[in-house]
């Protein structure tokens, strides 16, 4: 089987208190189904990237869209891939502050656009993942 990359945006439904345990249980999920991946955090949207089996990749997707500390689910990108691009990461973890995200414009056009729309570009998101890895 080969290596899968999905790619979503979505909002949190619940208090920015739960952020340190949906990573944690991230990190759990992840290594033991050896994926790897980036979560951002800014301005109460996630940004986040998993890669691995696609088996693995599409069952963790499942339960993030049924997780209600998430809402408005977006997918963004769902491929194959040759490489992982976050290899060394578990799950990488950022929260930006507002200041942080407001230094940034790129994250800030991004973020803003409404989740409705499947328009989000997957070369920025992929861009925007890295730049805090």
């Amino acid at each position: 089987m080969g290596l899968h990359q999905l790619i979503y945006m979505s909002k949190l439904a619940t208090e920015d208190s739960v952020l340190n345990s949906i990573h944690s249980h991230a990190v759990r999920n992840n290594t033991a189904r050896t994926m790897t991946g980036m979560l951002l955090f800014a301005q109460g949207r996630f940004l986040q990237v998993l890669e691995g089996e696609r088996k693995d990749v599409q069952h963790t997707f499942e339960k993030i869209k049924e997780d209600r500390r998430h809402d408005h689910v977006t997918l963004i990108a769902d491929r194959p891939i040759v490489e992982r691009s976050f290899s060394h990461w578990n799950m990488g973890f950022k929260a930006l502050s507002e200041n942080e995200a407001k230094a940034n414009a790129e994250l800030m056009a991004f973020f803003s656009q409404p989740l409705e729309e499947s328009e989000l570009d997957s070369d920025t998101a992929i861009h925007l993942l890295l730049a805090y890895a």
